[in-house]
């Protein structure tokens, strides 16, 4: 390496700017903690500066001593980053972590070392640069203590406090300085296989730069002011990872490069972009995301959890903040497995048929579930207990659960791992299946109360938002109520109108103006009529209801005859059977007519519409079986069923919701099965009627035809 008298200068100028640099700081502070490690690293780099000095002026020993100085020098400044990041990292309780931290950084010191050490034993022998693998480890020893420096600076500037970042930010500059200098000059080393002279030699010039930045952030407070979070460590580890790799990656690399001959070069990049594809993939893996933040919760913080990051994340994901959001049930079981890192999960909620039914899932393809009755063991036991349950544990009988038995879908699925109770005020709105983790791990206290706790949040925001659709539903009907208050008051004019026509008509009927003046009364208020029954969109029956006998075959095909006048495929089948349920017939006319005209209206005018009519030993049950456009799962589960939500232009959507209450108060049930672009089929189940009169079996058939036609 030449020396020039720049380089002279510069570092003869450095020596004493960082000799002026630990006198101020002991002048000003003690030299204990943090300011102790800075006048350490000062009077590092003064020898460094020195040695410099006196090599470019005798050359010898003082040019074999160069190296040893500067790694001494670099080590110190390691040193002072971590003494201000001691107490965020809590070295001083966690030996563990404090070995790992000091084993890699003493170790990449330590080489350094050694190869200086090798280098000054034989000074006389063959120089450093004409050993080339010596060369290349010792060029890739630095700069791995220079991106460890680096990253060390940017840790200790995302953590600290925001009042206190601008002493910090004068420190994070001058020593990112520092280490981005060293960087850029042996990257230039490495590349070009030689050093660059005025770069070794403007060094020491570039290095007093940073002194007045050092000197104004001179601060005790540094240490309690910083606070590492996990996010950063997560990502700091993650890029020293990576950096490590791609080090060793890039010294294989070489090795190739030296023994490979003339395919060396061709064996050395492919190699490289080989390494580099792989390390890429390997760190995308969530299954190593998984495991790597599972290695910091264990081994770098007291707790295992940031609750202020998970619970800002919680909140974020269930508040729909990302635009790939789904539905507040989906949003709630991603929230409840981001927090484990699971992957997927599944909600269960109350149905009205006394069942947890899964309402949701998010991410989880292989997880079909199972209806859980509301009085199960499994209700029973987290209702009570209110505990998260450890499938794992439950399955192996090692878990405190009251002798629970294992749920039979839980015991054939294995990826089940969690079921996380959903409790608002003591009562159990709910549970979350949680789907395994990717990167195996023990739960502990910490994991089990945070999820009872969102577990209960999350919990409140399905009960809100239950309460919030009543809410809604309750002012739609009573919407329609006021609007039906409207239309009952334009029929009372209307009859009123008619009344009056209808008193004058018995004196007036022989004089012609008035028969003309009657006739546009009445096509008048019939068009009225029709305007008002065009607004309502749907028949309301006044009149009281009452059990009968009711022939089923014969109402269906009532039905079915008048139907068909307008799709001619519709068709009906049903064997010789008598068929009786008791009920209103009027109820099931319109339970069986609203079916009907759904599928009708969901049908191409050429497409078959099938109505079945059969005896089980249950009861009856009726298909009513369409090929038109279907509906999707999600629109099946959360809207078919709910009052005002119809697909069809200006429908009120109660339909299906009357006929499958009308089912439901005739002892029946109403299900329904449809795949989109393939069709959809209705099943009415009703129960028979017990022995009934010949005399009242059968509904008044003469009153069948005009009800529905009417």
């Amino acid at each position: 390496m030449h020396f020039t008298d720049v380089g002279f200068l510069s570092h003869l100028i450095a020596a004493f700017a960082f000799a002026a640099l630990a006198v101020s700081v002991l002048a000003r502070q003690s030299p204990n903690g943090t300011n102790a490690w800075l006048v350490i690293a000062a009077m590092g780099t003064v020898a460094w500066a020195g040695d410099f000095v006196m090599a470019a002026r005798f050359g010898g020993v003082y040019v074999a001593l160069l190296s040893p100085a500067e790694t001494l020098r670099t080590g110190a400044w390691i040193g002072f980053l971590v003494a201000l990041l001691r107490t965020s990292w809590a070295l001083d309780t966690r030996l563990s972590s404090s070995f790992v931290i000091a084993s890699a950084i003493g170790f990449v010191l330590s080489v350094q070392v050694g190869i200086d050490l090798v280098d000054l034993i034989g000074h006389n022998g063959p120089s450093l640069h004409a050993r080339p693998l010596i060369a290349a480890l010792f060029i890739v020893g630095r700069l791995t203590v220079a991106i460890s420096g680096l990253v060390l600076i940017h840790n200790l500037y995302v953590n600290v406090e925001a009042g206190s970042r601008t002493s910090i930010r004068l420190l994070c500059i001058s020593l990112a300085g520092f280490f981005g200098y060293d960087l850029n000059l042996y990257t230039f080393e490495f590349l070009l296989g030689a050093p660059s002279q005025d770069l070794f030699n403007i060094r020491g010039a570039v290095d007093v730069l940073t002194v007045p930045l050092l000197l104004l952030s001179a601060r005790e407070a540094w240490v309690a002011r910083v606070q590492l979070s996990r996010q950063v460590v997560f990502h700091t580890l993650s890029m020293s990872i990576i950096g490590g790799y791609l080090i060793a990656m890039a010294l294989l690399a070489y090795g190739l490069r030296l023994v490979g001959g003339d395919w060396g070069r061709l064996l050395q990049i492919t190699f490289l972009f080989a390494t580099i594809t792989l390390g890429a993939l390997v760190v995308l893996l969530p299954r190593f995301q998984a495991a790597l933040r599972l290695l910091i919760a264990r081994n770098f913080f007291a707790y295992r959890y940031d609750y202020r990051v998970e619970w800002l994340r919680f909140i974020r994901t269930v508040s729909g903040i990302d635009a790939a959001a789904g539905h507040l049930p989906e949003r709630v079981v991603e929230a409840v497995c981001a927090v484990v890192d699971s992957p997927g999960g599944a909600l269960f909620v109350p149905s009205d048929d006394g069942h947890f039914d899964m309402a949701a899932k998010w991410n989880w393809r292989g997880f079909s579930g199972a209806v859980v009755a509301l009085e199960s063991d499994l209700a029973i036991f987290l209702a009570s207990r209110q505990w998260v349950i450890d499938l794992d544990r439950l399955r192996d009988g090692t878990g405190n659960y009251d002798d629970l038995p294992v749920p039979a879908w839980a015991d054939g699925d294995r990826s089940a791992w969690l079921i996380v109770p959903l409790l608002h005020l003591d009562t159990l709105r709910g549970f979350i299946v949680v789907e395994r983790t990717l990167a195996r791990r023990t739960l502990g206290w910490e994991d089990f109360e945070l999820l009872r706790t969102l577990g209960r949040q999350a919990a409140s925001y399905i009960a809100e938002a239950s309460t919030q659709a009543e809410l809604d539903e309750a002012g739609k009907f009573d919407e329609f109520n006021r609007r039906f208050a409207f239309i009952m008051h334009d029929i009372k004019n209307l009859v009123s109108q008619l009344s009056l026509v209808a008193r004058n008509a018995e004196r007036h009927a022989d004089n012609p103006a008035f028969r003309a003046d009657m006739v546009a009364t009445l096509q008048g208020s019939v068009g009225k009529m029709n305007d008002l029954l065009a607004r309502l969109a749907q028949r309301t029956a006044g009149r009281t209801e009452h059990d009968e006998a009711v022939d089923l075959g014969h109402l269906i095909a009532e039905v079915v005859s008048v139907k068909s006048r307008q799709h001619a495929a519709l068709t009906f089948v049903h064997d010789d059977d008598l068929c009786f349920v008791s009920g209103d017939p009027v109820r099931f006319e319109a339970l069986f007519g609203h079916l009907i005209q759904n599928a009708i209206d969901a049908s191409a005018p050429d497409a078959a519409v099938a109505v079945t009519l059969a005896r089980d030993a249950a009861g009856t049950v009726v298909t009513i079986a369409d090929c038109g456009s279907g509906m999707s799962p999600a629109f099946v589960r959360n809207q078919l069923f709910k009052p005002f939500r119809s697909t069809k232009p200006g429908g009120f959507g109660i339909g299906a919701y009357e006929a499958r209450e009308i089912a439901h108060a005739a002892g029946g049930r109403l299900d329904v099965v449809s795949h989109e672009g393939e069709g959809t089929t209705f099943t009415i189940c009703l129960p028979l009627a017990m022995l009934i009169a010949a005399s009242n079996r059968v509904a008044p058939a003469s009153d069948l035809p005009k009800r529905i036609s009417a």
